[in-house]
């Protein structure tokens, strides 16, 4: 089976598992505003556990795909699944089953990073007893283990961002959107950041949505 996306012109045919049920999956997904159409009829198919790069350039639509199946906007046309569940007609059952990281830092700098993750615990209802865990686990991941009590006012761009991955995954979500990862990191960041993406992949046993330009 082949899913083609389209964004910004760009078009791509990625080969998924014919047998398995998808992750995320979108027939002619439309999104408009007014006269103006954000996205025009993307159709994909996602694999579970697998890397999906949705590609276009600024301005292309990929944010607003991201809003839709993360149930942040209704779609105007199409339709789409995340975890088996329909954006449109279950979006309860789908934000149980989502991680999300914004292309802008939504941390609260006056916070510890560990202050930050249990914050977001609650909010997810991670049970109690499995938050210290948790939080332990997924800072492993993107190496930030040995800054669980710094302010995150003290970290650098590419080290917030990685908490913000971190804090994406504290609830283990079965599908983690990632909107722009790497904008504005350097290089070397920036591969930081794609290692820790995959280590979460390899270990997590979750599917990743991320889009780029």
């Amino acid at each position: 089976m082949t899913g083609t996306v389209m964004a910004g012109g760009v078009t791509q045919t990625l080969s998924v598992t014919a047998d398995s049920r998808p992750a995320v999956e979108a027939e002619s997904l439309a999104k408009s505003y007014g006269d103006v159409q954000a996205v025009r009829h993307v159709s994909f198919t996602i694999a579970p556990g697998e890397v999906f790069a949705f590609l276009g350039p600024n301005g292309a639509g990929k944010t607003t795909t991201v809003r839709m199946l993360c149930t942040l906007a209704k779609p105007s046309g199409g339709r789409a699944t995340v975890a088996g569940f329909d954006v449109a007609r279950q979006p309860k059952a789908v934000r149980r089953r989502i991680g999300l990281v914004f292309q802008e830092q939504t941390l609260d700098d006056r916070l510890s990073a560990e202050q930050n993750l249990r914050f977001h615990a609650v909010l997810y209802h991670v049970p109690a007893d499995q938050v210290e865990d948790r939080i332990s686990r997924v800072l492993r991941l993107v190496a930030l283990d040995d800054r669980r009590h710094d302010l995150v006012s003290t970290f650098s761009g590419g080290m917030a961002r990685r908490l913000e991955i971190a804090r994406g995954m504290l609830h283990t979500p079965r599908v983690l959107f990632l909107d722009e990862p790497t904008v504005g990191l350097d290089p070397q960041t920036r591969a930081l950041v794609w290692e820790d993406v995959l280590r979460m992949r390899t270990e997590e046993q979750v599917t990743i949505f991320l889009t780029t330009h």
